[in-house]
């Protein structure tokens, strides 16, 4: 083993004189990351845009509903015209819409069933969410008002909350606090974000360039590779006591260990200069920054074992990595392009990694959530890495 760390520990500081790999290490990363977190909001909230039309804006019950929304975790209302609410919804731009009718608060007080009108897109699980925060806001405001009401008739038979305000203003505070705080709570967990539940701001420049520039980050590991080859290191190590497993183990574990130190930087920029919330669930992050070194370093032996010049390895890096981040979801959240694309997306190792990513940030997913992610990026890996081996050269 102590070759194995000798050959590693070569290829690193190898690596790291590099300028070229440095910039392509740490500095590009970190000015995408800037420059996509801005551009995607810079704002790290998970909650999920609702826009409301209020065409009741005196009512009281009306604003009871906004106030109660504005508090919530899961959505994040906006006011809006109605027209305006209901295009914002067909392009995608909230996850859906709530329109509050006319004399809504006074058909409420006078004990009718006034309805609000919920629009949201078929398909998306983020709409769905937000119709539930609706929902059960609208029949914390709907039961409370309800329950004060029958309190009212029963002290006083035929009552009417205008021509007893006082009573009705206990009864109303009383029984909108009992609904507020129920005995009996509904704790949901989404495994997954579709449409118009998407990540925004750093919580999607921030993994999405970690993955991507991880992969550029391997072109200087699998050039030195190649160099070694062409300069024949390689049959060299070979005439001594290194055996041939060693040295592919030391070449792939300096690729392990570089993409590990890029990762470190950059999650730990990510976490206490941008807010993105890494530290969530510790565990699975490890998991997760393993299987991406791993899946990483598999590409890159694999190009340096195929390609013989140190100009094709630049080409192909490039292509690849390109590639793959941009059909993974590294440049730009899949679950705005619909399910198909989210699907073809899916195609890449770098969406399974970024699923877990995002996962761990934005829903705090454990190690037995990200494992299912996690194990379809572990078997491009073992491929890439077979093929790597199989088609491995000294010479």
């Amino acid at each position: 083993m102590r070759r194995v760390w000798a050959l590693l520990g070569k290829d690193l500081l190898q690596n790291y004189r590099d300028r070229l790999a440095f910039l392509f290490t740490f500095i590009l990363p970190v000015v995408f990351t800037l420059f996509f977190g801005f551009l995607f909001g810079g704002s790290n909230t998970s909650s999920l845009p609702l826009a409301v039309a209020n065409l009741d804006p005196e009512g009281v019950a009306a604003l009871r509903i906004i106030e109660m929304l504005e508090s919530s975790e899961v959505v994040a209302p906006r006011a809006f015209e109605a027209e305006e609410a209901e295009r914002a919804v067909a392009d995608n731009r909230v996850a859906a819409a709530l329109l509050i009718p006319e004399g809504f608060s006074a058909g409420m007080d006078a004990g009718d069933a006034p309805a609000v009108t919920v629009v949201r897109q078929m398909e998306s699980s983020g709409g769905q969410t937000a119709e539930q925060a609706v929902r059960q806001v609208v029949s914390v405001v709907a039961g409370g008002r309800l329950a004060a009401l029958v309190a009212l008739r029963a002290v006083i038979p035929g009552a009417a909350p205008a021509s007893h305000p006082t009573e009705w203003a206990t009864s109303l505070e009383t029984a909108v606090g009992i609904m507020e705080n129920p005995v009996l709570t509904l704790q949901v967990e989404n495994s997954g974000t579709r449409i118009g539940e998407t990540p925004r701001g750093f919580d999607m420049s921030s993994p999405g360039m970690l993955v991507n520039w991880v992969l550029f980050g391997l072109m200087g590991a699998a050039i030195t590779l190649v160099l070694d080859r062409k300069s024949g290191v390689l049959q060299r190590l070979l005439t001594t006591r290194v055996r041939p497993w060693e040295v592919v183990a030391g070449k792939a574990g300096a690729m392990v260990a570089l993409t590990l130190i890029q990762q470190v930087v950059l999650i730990g920029l990510g976490q206490f200069a941008f807010g993105v919330d890494y530290l969530r669930s510790p565990g699975a992050l490890v998991l997760t920054m393993l299987t991406i070194s791993i899946l990483s370093a598999s590409i890159g032996l694999l190009l340096a074992s195929i390609l013989h010049s140190e100009a094709a390895v630049i080409s192909a890096t490039v292509i690849l990595a390109m590639v793959l981040a941009a059909l993974g979801g590294a440049w730009f959240p899949l679950e705005i392009t619909g399910p198909t694309f989210s699907a073809i997306g899916h195609i890449s190792p770098a969406a399974w990694v970024l699923d877990a990513l995002r996962g761990i940030i934005m829903r705090g997913w454990g190690i037995w959530q990200v494992l299912p992610r996690l194990g379809a990026a572990w078997g491009y890996a073992a491929v890439f890495f077979g093929v790597a081996v199989w088609r491995f050269r000294f010479d």
